[in-house]
């Protein structure tokens, strides 16, 4: 195996561990029962994972460039194992303990490795960007895949706290392992066989590398992060609540947990599958797509009943893993490589946005309502809205003032 391929697979292992993020709700229902707490009680852990998950990723972009993605990533997967770990002391007078560790702490170290992981694979595979960021990516969402239906056995037989102890020790011990061989390739690396683009052809790679203050100051900058933010609130809306919103559909228990490990299919498959197709479609105009579908579907999924639900449940997660599959690759096109651990760090921070809200009022609609009908609707709505902006999104102007990509190849 080339040695960019082994970066490669031990990017995929710390990703698919830090894909435990992402099986919330195994562990949502059994805390509801244990603790006799609400809805939106417990969902707020879910969006303090997400949501502090922002601010790591911009730490952990800044300091790679210093300290390398190895030590960044030992230091996340630390932080992962702890906080998880640290979960199991939670009792029913101390939601807060929840919080700060399978909430903060551990949002915080999955944030760390993000983007150092993505940018050090990257950097590997410069003739495959798009693919191999959809496979890094979309090995974090089938974290929740594997995952699931070991947490699911775990609490039916030892119970939610001592299965986080669990986690916390396995998590911690996979993730810093794998980042021993994390490793940036040598400046001026190119794969064998592979030639830079020619300047002016579709292909060709951005002309200029932004540094965070100059990206900052682009109107593209917002116009991404606002896409962002708003195309995953509808997955978020959904995500913790797949089972609860498939029991309420009509199915058994035992089916509805089918729910959880669809939306992990379709979160790593969607981020895989779409971050390839953006390599041929373009970004922006897969960004399109999957604002139109999933707008679309959110408008229609608290009718769907029975199995149909788990289609709709299915194709949120396929495209909420498709913003997040194809957003990196978007940004390198945008702003550049050199400084991407930062730069996507920074687009990051708008999705903690939607990591934090959006779970809140989806369990409020449940707790007040009896269902989800009023959240999804303000879900459906806002992809439609971002559909408008990402119309209008165009790549940055080139150190000459002339568009790049797209519009110089139509000269």
């Amino acid at each position: 195996m080339s040695k960019r391929w082994i970066v490669a697979l031990a990017g995929m292992i710390i990703m698919l561990c830090s894909g435990a993020v992402y099986i919330w709700g195994v562990f949502q229902g059994p805390l509801v029962k244990m603790f006799g707490w609400t809805q939106a009680t417990a969902a707020l852990t879910f969006s303090f994972t997400l949501g502090i998950f922002a601010l790591g990723t911009v730490v952990g972009g800044r300091i790679q460039d210093k300290f390398g993605p190895r030590q960044v990533a030992s230091v996340g997967g630390f932080m992962i194992g702890l906080g998880v770990f640290l979960a199991s002391y939670t009792t029913a007078d101390r939601a807060w303990l929840l919080y700060m560790t399978y909430g903060a702490l551990m949002g915080f170290g999955v944030g760390m490795i993000y983007t150092p992981v993505i940018a050090c694979v990257s950097k590997w595979f410069p003739d495959r960007k798009g693919t191999i960021t959809g496979l890094v990516v979309g090995s974090l969402g089938a974290g929740g895949l594997i995952f699931t239906p070991i947490a699911k056995g775990l609490v039916s037989s030892k119970g939610v706290l001592e299965t986080f102890a669990i986690f916390g020790i396995v998590f911690g011990v996979l993730i810093i392992g794998a980042a021993q061989f994390l490793k940036n390739p040598p400046v001026g690396y190119k794969p064998f066989g592979w030639t830079p683009p020619v300047a002016g052809t579709k292909a060709a790679i951005v002309a200029r590398n932004y540094s965070p203050k100059e990206m900052l100051a682009t109107p593209q900058f917002y116009m991404l992060s606002l896409i962002l933010l708003i195309g995953c609130i509808s997955g978020l809306m959904v995500i913790p609540f797949g089972k609860i919103l498939a029991l309420q559909s009509g199915l058994s228990d035992y089916a509805a947990t089918s729910a959880i490990m669809l939306i992990s299919i379709g979160n790593a498959s969607g981020r895989f599958l779409w971050g390839a197709a953006a390599d041929k479609m373009g970004r922006v105009r897969t960004l399109m797509v999957l604002l139109f579908v999933s707008g679309v579907t959110m408008l229609f999924l608290n009718q769907l009943q029975g199995w149909a639900s788990l289609v709709g449940i299915g194709i949120v997660a396929f495209c909420y893993g498709g913003f997040l599959g194809t957003m990196p690759a978007t940004v390198a096109d945008f702003f550049g490589a050199k400084h991407l651990g930062v730069n996507y760090g920074l687009v990051l921070l708008f999705f903690s946005a939607s990591a934090v809200g959006a779970p809140i009022v989806s369990a409020m609609a449940k707790d007040a309502t009896g269902n989800f009908k009023s959240a999804f609707l303000i879900g459906g709505v806002a992809s439609l809205v971002g559909l408008g902006i990402a119309f209008f999104t165009k790549p940055p102007l080139d150190n000459n003032g002339e568009l790049k990509v797209e519009t110089s190849v139509s000269k």
